[in-house]
């Protein structure tokens, strides 16, 4: 497994930092926004206007065009394997994804920003996204194509114009600003509930006649995973939401479940219930690597699409992460264990009070976090009806079939 030399990774932000305060005149980042939203922008409109469109072409992308996965990924495949006419092309800066994807579908995926990434880019009737137009990797937002928002998680925390600009800032690092300024210009944005509508509404600024309720497609596989059969050791996923870009000084992604948990106490807890541990840090949270040979990290790099986790996963251990919505599809336990809630609240704050968003158990302490996981083990179908409860609220009851949904709404 790779792991993060740290005093490597910040070398960088240390000769960044250096520069800022010994040179004036050193404002990169003010000279790339000037190009991006100035010469760079101007000359996709220009070329926009004389460029013909190519009939039921679309361009994908996700994650900041760092991975295939997610929503995008969900409905680009199923676009492919259904031939319903489209010509879908997937957008990444990784030239290993690329070949992985042509691999499977030919000619059907593109390292950009390039020239061909570009004339493809101008010729496209449509683009779908999951997060915001760095998922397009440095294309510009064009008046010509149309949008297809899909998202990725139905939100728990303040998201958007909800939350401060410093915090969203802190999140995206100098992607934030791209983020505030195009996630309004959506055509279409593609939900699971009126829950999700609302919130999403509310922090983006979009009319709510813009929303189609239509589910998650990603989540269509979930609905047909089997339920795990009866074994001996049990699989527990830990699947934390982000704090701090990178590791960042929380050290965070070191933290199992509970920073007062150390990884010999988790080792002997594991031990006596005979399972094992899986970790899943967040996509732009760095990986650390465990001794103990019952604890896994698995990042977005050795497997970007969480679901495949998801299926091996007898339980699943978060905090605030919205992940836990779609697990509900499987009816299988959860425990939450936000160690940090009144620290979190008010730093990041929460659409509602967190009892009333989550099903319970709610664990502060090593002492309950280990004592859930012990009642979820010998009793899965506690809790079952609040979560039945909570997954109508957060995915409706549409059920399979989102995919589908969405390629009939946008033509295909």
């Amino acid at each position: 497994m790779e792991t993060v030399d740290p005093k490597k990774d910040r070398l960088p932000i240390r000769i960044h930092t250096f520069l800022r305060r010994n040179l004036f005149f050193y404002r990169p980042w003010t000279i790339y926004w000037m190009l991006y939203f100035g010469p760079w922008t101007w000359l996709f409109r220009a070329l926009s206007w004389v460029i013909p469109k190519k009939k039921g072409l679309i361009v994908f992308g996700s994650n900041e065009g760092k991975h295939f996965s997610d929503n995008s990924r969900a409905l680009f495949e199923y676009m492919q394997n259904n031939a319903l006419g489209k010509k879908t092309v997937w957008f990444t800066r990784n030239r290993t994804i690329r070949d992985d994807i042509n691999s499977k579908y030919p000619g059907t995926a593109v390292v950009c920003p390039s020239l061909k990434a570009s004339y493809l880019y101008l010729r496209a009737e449509e683009a779908v996204i999951s997060f915001g137009y760095q998922d397009l990797c440095k294309m510009p937002w064009i008046p010509s194509i149309k949008v297809n928002q899909l998202w990725h998680g139905v939100p728990l925390k303040r998201i958007g114009l909800l939350r401060n600009q410093n915090k969203t800032e802190d999140d995206y690092g100098q992607t934030a600003r791209l983020f505030l300024r195009w996630c309004g210009k959506v055509d279409r944005f593609f939900v699971a509930s009126k829950y999700e509508r609302e919130m999403h509404s509310l922090a983006f600024n979009i009319p709510e006649d813009q929303f189609k309720i239509t589910g998650n497609p990603r989540n269509d596989r979930l609905y047909g995973f089997k339920q795990r059969e009866n074994h001996d050791m049990k699989t527990i996923l830990y699947a934390p939401t982000f704090r701090e870009r990178g590791d960042g000084p929380g050290k965070h992604s070191r933290t199992l479940m509970h920073p007062k948990i150390d990884e010999q106490m988790m080792d002997a807890f594991l031990r006596k219930i005979n399972a094992k541990l899986i970790l899943r840090p967040h996509w732009i949270t760095h990986g650390h690597e465990f001794e103990s040979p019952r604890i896994e990290t698995i990042t977005h790099s050795d497997e970007p699409d969480l679901f495949n986790i998801f299926e091996t996963a007898d339980i699943l251990v978060t905090d605030y992460s919205s992940a836990f919505i779609d697990w509900l599809i499987l009816d299988r336990p959860v425990v939450f264990a936000p160690y940090d809630l009144d620290e979190y609240s008010e730093s990041s704050g929460l659409l509602d009070d967190y009892h009333g968003l989550v099903p319970p158990p709610v664990c502060q302490s090593p002492e309950d976090i280990f004592q859930a996981l012990q009642e979820a083990v010998r009793s899965p179908a506690l809790h079952r009806l609040k979560r039945m409860e909570l997954m109508e609220k957060y995915l409706g009851n549409l059920g399979p079939g989102a995919s589908e949904r969405i390629s009939k709404i946008m033509g295909a």
